[in-house]
């Protein structure tokens, strides 16, 4: 029994190395590096990761913590830490909703408008070394790929009969 358990173990250790999640997990943690290398050397040597979760799903016209905190699939109070952070930081401004006066209004100040510029330039320079990499077809493909195995995931998490499952993030919109 002892024997069968550990070439089971062997075996489950070579699968590691090629298991989708790992593989996934450590290409999302190259780019995110990369983004972040890059926006340190053009001088946003404050901004973190974690500051992502307000960047990255602020409207324009500006978004209310709640909103922001959803999309993150963070808590409020998580995103207000943030969105506090950043606020100090200078790329953000708040005030009292208008559509709603309990709620915190975040919009993007000029720095903050500049920020997301300057990463989305970031993100089309990565994607275009990618290009280079494996070639702009093979690029499309894999994005392509992805996107479809998320929108699976995200309809079955949507159609799930346990409306008491887990959730990382709510779907994409």
């Amino acid at each position: 029994m002892q024997e069968k358990l550990k070439n089971n173990l062997a075996g489950l250790q070579e699968m590691r190395h090629k298991s989708i999640g790992r593989i996934l997990n450590r290409l999302k943690n190259h780019y995110t590096l990369d983004i972040m290398s890059r926006l340190q050397k053009i001088g946003y040597q404050n901004c973190s990761f974690q500051h992502t979760g307000v960047f990255a799903n602020i409207d324009p016209e500006g978004t209310n913590v709640v909103t922001l905190a959803e999309r993150a699939g963070i808590s409020k109070q998580a995103m207000s830490k943030l969105v506090k952070d950043i606020e100090e930081l200078g790329f953000v401004e708040t005030r009292k909703d208008p559509k709603d006066s309990r709620a915190i209004l975040v919009q993007l100040n000029e720095k903050g408008t500049q920020f997301i510029i300057d990463v989305y330039n970031c993100i089309d320079d990565i994607r275009n070394e990618l290009e280079n990499v494996v070639g702009k077809e093979n690029f499309d493909s894999f994005m392509g790929t992805a996107v479809l195995l998320n929108n699976y995931f995200d309809n079955k998490q949507q159609n799930s009969t346990n409306r008491d499952n887990f959730s990382l993030y709510p779907p994409l919109k």
